[in-house]
């Protein structure tokens, strides 16, 4: 193998990888998580009740994600939004590397793989909380496929203090006892295929114990048991499997879903044509990973970690079974030393492409690249208006509890509202429930609205609302005050 095209090979996809990472703020739950570190820091309390809005405020609250938060607001604070960025864009690539490691092949087969599995997540990366989990979940699968393969068994106990740092840092910590049950019964299913079921016993009770201990390492976070029944309540709401994007299964007409796709069908190609069989073990984390990503679309990073191995390893077999062709026999002498830089050249060329783009999401805030009002919210500071502020969208009330404190809010990203609630709300913003008895009966002072949000004409022929700004992203309403009868 041609070591020197290996490594420039690597770089060239990692520095992808980098790019790939590399996400405007653009999250709308981003801006919420930034304001909890922010409280966290400044009074040395893990809030217990609602804090930012008018409606709900004073209920309990469960913060899953508040040493994210915190982490946020610790690094925002010394160093600016763009070293936030960067170092999500790190987590990121620390993440596939675990990946890349642990998978087979040769290495333009793995770049390939890795590539397009990433290219598959990313829309669910960038500077959010599930970046801890994409990581967590990569070091999990890594610790337990060791274990698995007999060749290191007793670190599988260092996920025991990983499950108390993924428990604070993000809810998708349920996905890490479910890659140490799925690698329980999956060395059950591998033994018995082999015929040696006996021999299975001692690594299963020693993972079964290892279980027991995470469930138990849960339980070390701020909330006690809350933070089981908690995702289980988000799992079994209805207003978050129907209305919430990332909890809706994958829409396969959106051109964003395509690398998804392609990922799906080539594993199972890959799979179905290798002359080489695949363990059930594997089998069964594919299947589990494809159901969990087809039911709801943020499990695609848990696919793509155990896609991207499966499919660098069973397409080069594929691919190797035709005669004459075999990677994994291939020789620098082959290629030449000329050719070798010509091919490196080549391949770095493209990431020139990128460099207008990390301008753009390294360069100043934008509310067309941040996707929030950025300079409505300004006008209204400057304006001095505040007060019970509703926002349609929902998450544009995440923005203002960061940038206009003084603003509580009607709702935001947060799984705090009632779902009862939440569908007031839907109906309101759809046109399908009356907006006067709502703001009345919360007292809303002030509506800031995308142009297209169907509230826009409702409260434009309304006596009682005057529009005070409007520019391309974003209208603001206030209400006047009414003068006091003498």
């Amino acid at each position: 193998m041609n070591l020197p095209l290996k490594r420039v090979f690597e770089i060239y996809v990692f520095a992808f990888v980098f790019f790939f990472g590399s996400r405007p703020l653009n999250d709308g739950d981003f801006w919420f998580h930034l304001k909890t570190g922010e409280y966290i820091l400044n009074t040395g309390r893990i809030p217990r009740a609602e804090l930012f809005s008018f409606t709900q405020y004073g209920k309990p609250w469960v913060a899953h994600g508040w040493l994210s938060g915190t982490i946020f607001y610790a690094v925002y604070s010394k160093l600016g939004f763009n070293s936030l960025i960067f170092i999500f864009a790190v987590l990121t690539v620390l993440a596939v590397w675990i990946t890349y490691r642990r998978s087979k092949g040769h290495f333009l087969v793995r770049g390939f793989a890795t590539l397009l599995g990433v290219w598959a997540i990313v829309q669910n990366i960038g500077v959010r909380p599930r970046v801890f989990t994409l990581l967590l979940s990569s070091v999990f699968l890594a610790i337990l496929d060791a274990y698995a393969r007999k060749k290191n068994r007793w670190s599988i106990w260092w996920l025991v203090p990983l499950m108390i740092l993924w428990v604070n840092l993000h809810g998708g910590y349920l996905i890490g006892l479910a890659l140490i049950l799925l690698t329980i019964v999956g060395m059950l299913l591998d033994s018995w295929a082999e015929g040696h079921l006996t021999e299975a016993w001692p690594p299963v009770r020693k993972g079964m114990l290892v279980l027991l201990a995470c469930m138990f390492a849960v339980l070390l976070n701020p909330y006690g048991l809350r933070m089981y029944t908690f995702p289980l309540e988000v799992l079994r709401s209805s207003v978050f499997q129907e209305i919430v994007v990332d909890w809706q299964s994958p829409n396969f007409h959106q051109s964003g879903m395509l690398p998804f796709s392609l990922m799906i069908l080539l594993t199972i190609a890959a799979l179905a044509l290798s002359p080489k069989r695949p363990r059930p073990s594997q089998v069964l984390f594919f299947l589990a990973a494809l159901y969990a990503s087809l039911k709801a679309q943020r499990n695609m990073l848990l696919f793509s970690l155990v896609t991207i191995p499966l499919l660098s390893e069973y397409l080069q077999s594929w691919l190797e079974s035709f005669a004459g062709f075999n990677l994994s026999k291939s020789r620098g002498s082959d290629i030449g030393k000329r050719r070798e830089i010509v091919f490196g050249i080549i391949l770095l060329l493209p990431l020139l492409a990128f460099a207008a783009r990390l301008r753009m999401v390294y360069g100043p805030a934008r509310q067309e690249v941040n996707e929030v009002p950025i300079k409505a919210v300004e006008f209204m500071r400057q304006k001095q208006i505040t007060g019970n502020t509703f926002t349609d969208p929902n998450i544009w009330g995440g923005y203002l509890i960061w940038a206009l404190p003084s603003n509580p809010v009607y709702i935001d990203g947060r799984d705090v509202y009632p779902q009862p609630f939440v569908w007031e709300f839907v109906q309101i913003t759809s046109g399908n429930a009356d907006w006067r008895d709502p703001f009345s009966r919360y007292g809303v002072q002030n509506v800031l609205l995308t142009r297209s949000s169907h509230l826009v004409r409702e409260l434009g022929l309304s006596t009682e609302w005057q529009m005070v700004y409007q520019d391309d992203f974003a209208i603001v309403f206030t209400k006047p005050l009414q003068p006091q009868a003498k």
